[in-house]
């Protein structure tokens, strides 16, 4: 499920806790989740971190990804370019998807947490017109 205009991420960390992942590389979002390895799982109460580790995801198969996150109790995941049928399967398994970010991972698990995700600051180049062509929108993320 992407973001939808009425569900806001920041409003419901705020209210109670939730445990979100990260895809990693290299201490930045990893491009492609699809082909992630890292995550880091991070338990948030309100804009506190209660526990935050880094984890080598078992298995490369997308439905492997999806069980082992799932296992995990992870609500969100936040990540760069995914494949429609793999955040399908994210979705069916109840995880949110927070798709196309870019950015230092410290700095994209802060704007999370305070709600300053939304805007082009933490976009994949080529999102939303920061690329030449088209500018057509890789997702609807104006909410988060």
């Amino acid at each position: 499920m992407f973001f939808s205009p009425t569900y806001s991420w920041h409003n419901l960390c705020v209210s109670s806790g939730m445990k979100t992942a990260f895809s990693v590389w290299a201490h930045r979002i990893a491009p492609v989740f699809d082909t992630a390895r890292q995550v880091r799982l991070v338990e948030s109460e309100g804009t506190r971190i209660t526990a935050e580790n880094e984890y080598l995801v078992p298995g490369n198969a997308g439905p492997q990804k999806v069980k082992w996150l799932a296992e995990q109790g992870v609500g969100t995941l936040v990540c760069g370019a995914v494949s429609r049928p793999l955040q399908e399967q994210l979705a069916a398994s109840g995880i949110r998807v927070v798709p196309f970010v870019a950015g230092d991972l410290r700095r994209v698990i802060q704007a999370l947490l305070d709600g300053s995700l939304k805007g082009s600051a933490f976009m994949m180049p080529g999102c939303c017109g920061r690329r030449r062509g088209r500018g057509r929108c890789c997702a609807k993320r104006e909410v988060l």
